[in-house]
């Protein structure tokens, strides 16, 4: 009779602890952005932070939507972002294939030197048929990973960020929150 009331409370105990589970990773919010042209599941609500910043082609606006959870013990990721910067038709745009090289080369090489960072890897992507990279870059000497997807539609670039600790790199969340990106 104790057997069974143990083996009882021991399958409630676990299927209880599973059903938490369940529910932990459903709690992510639908971010989306009708003035920007995008939508992006998060772990929990990003604040904004435009920015201004001087460029060789002038002064850009980068709408940066962010979520940090390095206080959140739980969470696989130190920080999620969506950086969303309009660049001046006349010279950046999707449609310009000659341009595509050097922007991407430049948007990535500034971003590993703005970190001093190294780069890890580079993959080719688009997104509804525009263009893309996503790289990896080792952060602080091996402590942690930025994965960045970045994709140039019309004269809109989108960047998409993470930063995880090395030894979490490569987890479902990453995975999640790059997958969940659409244009609108």
């Amino acid at each position: 009779m104790k057997l069974k009331k143990r083996t009882s409370i021991t399958a409630i105990l676990f299927m209880t602890l599973l059903l938490f589970s369940f529910s932990k990773s459903d709690k992510w919010v639908l971010f989306e952005s009708t003035e920007y042209g995008f939508k992006v599941d998060f772990p929990k609500e990003p604040t904004s932070n435009p920015q201004t910043v001087n460029s060789e082609i002038g002064l850009l606006k980068m709408n940066i939507f962010m979520y940090e959870a390095s206080n959140n013990k739980k969470d696989d990721n130190l920080v999620y972002m969506v950086n969303s910067t309009e660049y001046p038709d006349t010279l950046i745009n999707s449609n310009k294939t000659e341009i595509l090289y050097n922007f991407f080369r430049n948007s990535i090489d500034g971003a590993v030197n703005n970190v001093h960072g190294k780069l890890l890897s580079e993959t080719v992507i688009t997104i509804d048929e525009y263009p893309g990279r996503e790289i990896r870059v080792d952060f602080q000497n091996g402590k942690a990973v930025i994965t960045m997807r970045l994709y140039l539609v019309k004269n809109q670039m989108y960047m998409l960020q993470t930063i995880t600790e090395t030894n979490k790199d490569f987890n479902n969340s990453i995975k999640r929150f790059f997958d969940s990106f659409e244009l609108l």
